[in-house]
């Protein structure tokens, strides 16, 4: 902070013109990353230092006038500026950015501005004084430079602080930070309390810009700034840990301490061997996550819990490996009701066993026994009711046990035919004199043998519910394919049939298990086809045919292969199923 009468030595000059190209260059680097957190701030500062040196140097070489005073408003205008863009480049830096809102900002505005009106007018020599060639500051200077270091100081601090609580990268940058801004602040002190008689500031503002430099391009300032980091890492509900090349451990955000309170002492330095050390099983599964550079997952217990773990490698700016990043979320929750649902699943399977075995065995027996009933002279006339009771016993069987294996999910689908799929199921069922008409071809990826079923249960629907039709004509089922859905239910396949159709009220539980209008029937057949389809990952509804009769439409269904290229019935556009033949 100087205002000279007469010109600086060649050497001042010199070093005053390097810190202005200094500044140049480095508030090029920050403008190419001007959206960067926190660049623009931080690039308020180069400039305002660029300003203060620039406006030191023209003071050199002209003389005191009007034109002089004009370059120290813009001398001091820099020196505020550049102090105010500091601080709130360290506020956003460290997480603090709560405190840059519009109003705060318009108060830390207020001294550099007065700052410069006092300067120009300075009244009474209220801000400085020439007497004899010397600039003589006045009691506004002091203030001035006392809030200023003021300023400087809680910046100075804010760093500390943060240096302090940070590792790896975060405190390369810091580092450099600090000691540009004390550089700064020592160069400035030593002139203004006359340790030395030429003003050192350009030589820290200098030094400030290495300084600055090496963190923008070592340590990715404003490529990497910390913003918000406490709210981001030491929020967050999984466990985060960095492990660097040397397997120790080196940062750990507070939900990772806690997974680690069985460790005396501080965690942080020690090795991860040493850390497992009393869980070899979960040192090897730490072992085998890292036993490459690649990322991985894997889930791991740690004692009653369990964690699905994911680990990312870590290089440096010359791509080396410099760590490891392990997260870890809990996943206890999820472990025990798979386990439970395995334990259900085991269960269903036993109970499966025993009705296939335990219940078929004694109904075997009954059978042998009403058949010598029926050898007898004069057979009871009920003999006919009891083997109709044994006959729905046997069906109810199958019919249980098939909803039984039929839920699981489908992982073996392969190309199914639909046309003939359908053919070889409508063979398989007593059809009487019904029909059935194929409206296009297809082949889609399903398994064939619950496929088959699900087409018998619906065409033995329809010929129990859909016959009973008021003009006496045949029964009519239809198997026709679906295009992709407006409301982007994708692509499937329909059975209908002509017959009475079902009510709507009664639609919502046709898929019901157990639920039938027919007093012979199980309830079980379309529940069947309900959990086949779900098994496959299709959707299931149920409609009104075009004749009145029922539709069964399955979507999410997907396609094996194109239609066949000789079905000219297809329109451009469709999917590869084939034409909506329910517009037809």
């Amino acid at each position: 902070m100087t205002m000279s009468a007469a010109p600086g030595s060649p050497i001042v000059q010199a070093m005053y013109a390097i810190t202005v190209l200094n500044s140049i260059a480095l508030a090029g680097v920050l403008w190419r990353h001007r959206d960067r957190p926190g660049a623009r701030p931080l690039l308020g500062n180069v400039l305002g230092s660029g300003l203060w040196t620039v406006c030191g140097l023209a003071l050199m070489r002209i003389d005191p006038g009007p034109l002089a005073l004009a370059f120290l408003a813009l001398l001091f205008l820099g020196v505020g500026g550049g102090t105010m863009a500091l601080l709130v480049f360290t506020l956003e830096y460290t997480g603090r950015e709560e405190l840059t809102r519009p109003p705060i900002l318009a108060a830390l505005s207020i001294e550099p501005v007065l700052v410069v009106f006092t300067v120009l007018a300075n009244p009474g020599n209220l801000f400085y004084a020439l007497r004899d060639g010397t600039v003589e500051w006045g009691p506004a200077f002091w203030i001035h430079t006392a809030y200023s270091y003021a300023v400087l100081a809680v910046v100075t601090a804010l760093i500390v602080e943060f240096l302090v609580r940070s590792r790896s990268l975060y405190r390369g940058q810091s580092t450099a930070l600090l000691a540009g801004t004390l550089a700064t602040w020592v160069g400035n002190a030593a002139y203004v309390f006359g340790l030395i008689e030429v003003d050192t500031t350009p030589i820290g503002f200098a030094a400030a810009g290495i300084l600055y430099a090496v963190a923008i391009l070592r340590y990715q300032l404003v490529d990497v700034v910390p913003i918000a980091r406490d709210r981001v890492l030491d929020t967050v509900t999984d466990a985060v840990f960095v492990v660097d090349d040397e397997d120790r451990l080196i940062d750990a955000n507070p939900v990772g301490r806690r997974l680690l309170t069985c460790v005396d002492g501080s965690p942080i330095g020690t090795g991860v061997d040493s850390l497992l050390a009393d869980r070899p099983a979960l040192r090897e599964e730490v072992r085998a996550l890292t036993a490459t550079h690649d990322s991985a997952e894997r889930e791991l217990a740690v004692g009653d819990d369990y964690y699905l773990v994911r680990t990312t490698p870590i290089e440096d700016g010359r791509d080396r490996h410099a760590g490891r990043l392990f997260v870890a979320r809990e996943i206890t929750d999820r472990k025990r009701r798979e386990t439970r649902l395995e334990r259900q699943n085991e269960r269903l399977a036993e109970f499966a066993n025993i009705v296939s075995h335990d219940l078929r065995n004694p109904l075997t027996v009954a059978g042998g026994h009403l058949q010598l009933a029926r050898e007898a002279d004069d057979p009871d006339p009920h003999l006919n009711e009891i083997e109709r009771s044994h006959e729905r016993m046997e069906t109810i069987i199958e019919d249980v046990l098939a909803l039984a294996r039929e839920g699981r999910d489908v992982t073996d689908a392969e190309p199914v035919d639909l046309v003939a799929l359908a053919d070889h199921a409508w063979a398989s069922v007593d059809t009487g004199d019904a029909t059935l008409a194929i409206d296009s071809s297809a082949q889609i990826l399903a398994d064939s043998d619950r496929l088959r079923r699900l087409l018998e249960n619906l065409f033995r629907n329809s010929l129990e519910h859909g016959t009973d039709r008021a003009d006496g004509a045949e029964l009519e089922i239809s198997v026709g394919t679906l295009s992709g859905a407006h409301d982007g239910s994708g692509a499937g396949f329909y059975v209908a049939d002509d017959g009475v159709g079902i009510p709507p009220s009664q639609r919502d539980r046709v898929f019901e298990g157990g639920y039938t209008t027919d007093v012979d029937g199980t309830g079980f057949g379309l529940s069947i086809v309900d959990e086949i389809a779900t098994a496959h990952g299709w959707s299931s509804t149920v409609a009104e045919s075009e004749s009145g009769g029922a539709r069964f439409e399955f979507r999410g269904v997907e396609p094996a292969a194109a239609a066949n290229p000789s079905d000219t019935d297809s329109e451009p556009g469709e999917s590869a199923l084939g034409a909506d033949s329910s517009q037809s």
